[in-house]
């Protein structure tokens, strides 16, 4: 089976900047979605979370814009503009496990309100130009919520669904629920893409055996500290020279152009700690490489430290070990 992997939307994280440096630098991404953009009134948008999308820029990696809000009309309006635009599918977003997020009832804080998410859908779907995709989890508050939820999906003419096999509620703990994934999965009548914790090739092959139906698979924030695994998936190696190599490449790529965006430098090294808060499980002892860098501002002892920590030549983790 050939299988096609996707770039989870992560907000703050895997905007346009981060995809094209991905791209440039890696190989194996097929699709990516964007963080969400937000659907106000009127079907307005934030301009930065537009100019994320727009297609003259968006060439070195296919995206597909996502969707967040809770009110119909204007998120039809919203994905019509983006159709317009040249984006025949929009993903909504039914996944952000973020309380402020699910208190506004947006994210999975629809999930638990099944009777406001179908009509929600029904007026989306029957009113927008193009197709609609969705990123759920398996309820807000338990799994329990799930099999209505599915009702919910199977009645519409999705292009897939995205499901990431927690709640809500259990934000990024514990484990992906796998058992009950398997159970559900036929009841789904849509392509299922698989999401949640895919951090190495063997976990990769472990889970595609034992889903062999599935041949579509997201990666999330495994993909900043280990950004060879979609490679790795469709048959490349790399051996820990090269993993450094290009582990310090990908960061001062990511370093530069955040430079070139951003106004003041305390705002560029808060972005790059940021960054750094993922990046670090790209090494073995990345905790205490990464912990001088936390009280750093001024990028010029910012660039210092980071090219002291590579010229070190700490060790790759291996996360196919």
């Amino acid at each position: 089976m050939t299988h096609r992997l996707w770039l989870a939307p992560m907000q703050g994280y895997t905007e346009l900047l981060f995809r094209d440096v991905y791209a440039e630098i890696f190989t194996g991404i097929d699709q990516a979605i964007s963080p969400f953009i937000s659907a106000l009134p009127q079907g307005r948008s934030k301009e930065r979370e537009w100019n994320d999308v727009l297609l003259g820029a968006n060439t070195k990696m296919p995206v597909i814009p996502q969707i967040m809000g809770n009110v119909a009309e204007d998120l039809t309006l919203l994905a019509n503009r983006l159709y317009d635009l040249g984006h025949p599918v929009v993903n909504l977003n039914l996944g952000c496990p973020f309380k402020m997020v699910a208190k506004k009832k947006k994210g999975s804080g629809m999930l638990c309100f099944p009777d406001e998410l179908d009509a929600l859908l029904d007026i989306l779907c029957s009113g927008m130009k193009g197709r609609l995709s969705i990123k759920t989890r398996l309820g807000r508050h338990t799994r329990d919520e799930f099999p209505a939820l599915v009702s919910i999906y199977n009645r519409y003419p999705l292009e897939d669904l995205t499901v990431h096999p927690r709640t809500g509620v259990q934000m990024y703990a514990g484990v992906p629920d796998l058992d009950f994934f398997e159970a559900i999965l036929p009841e789904i009548h849509h392509r299922v893409i698989y999401n949640g914790d895919l951090w190495s090739l063997p976990r990769f092959r472990a889970l595609s055996t034992r889903f062999p139906s599935l041949s579509d698979w997201m990666i999330g924030r495994w993909v900043i500290p280990n950004p060879f695994l979609p490679g790795e998936i469709k048959g490349l190696h790399f051996d820990p020279e090269e993993k450094l190599a290009l582990l310090k490449r990908f960061h001062d790529a990511i370093y530069e152009r955040q430079v070139a965006r951003l106004d003041g430098p305390g705002h560029v090294t808060s972005v790059m700690k940021a960054f750094w808060v993922y990046f670090q499980d790209a090494f073995e002892e990345g905790a205490r490489l990464f912990k001088p860098l936390r009280r750093l501002s001024d990028p010029v002892v910012y660039e210092a430290a980071v090219e002291q920590i590579f010229a070190s030549r700490p060790t790759v983790a291996d996360f196919n070990g």
